[in-house]
């Protein structure tokens, strides 16, 4: 019975870890693409806020590398905990194109992001 409420435990606190690097990652997204979102009138002063006291503290922004490191630390502990399920249609060669795709679209978009964030188009967070 012990063993089962650890499990559940478990499962909940590797829950909560997915929850909050998938978190970082949208926090992500709305700091460095802030000027297609305010393009768009999709950005809320509050959020402008909360983002810039968080980024005045903890400096997290300064660089979008620290935050998607810290994101695929949280994402791979929370996959260390987990049980996989056995499917022969998994294969290996499959596992390593979702992983060369994944690093492309999540580590190198920078590219894109600075493609789009022309200087003449580039708006600052108010703070």
């Amino acid at each position: 019975m012990q063993g089962e409420d650890d499990l559940r435990g478990l499962a909940k606190i590797m829950a909560f870890m997915r929850a909050v690097s998938i978190f970082l990652v949208l926090i992500l997204l709305y700091w460095f693409c802030y000027g297609f979102l305010i393009e768009h009138g999709w950005t809320r002063e509050v959020i402008n806020k909360i983002l810039n006291n968080f980024d005045r503290v903890a400096s997290s922004f300064s660089h979008s590398m620290y935050t998607k490191v810290f994101a695929l630390i949280l994402l791979a502990l929370s996959c260390l905990g987990t049980k996989g399920i056995k499917n022969g249609k998994i294969t290996w060669s499959k596992i390593y194109v979702a992983l060369v795709i994944g690093f492309i679209l999540f580590f190198l978009n920078t590219l894109l992001l600075k493609s789009y964030l022309r200087q003449d188009k580039y708006v600052q967070i108010c703070g």
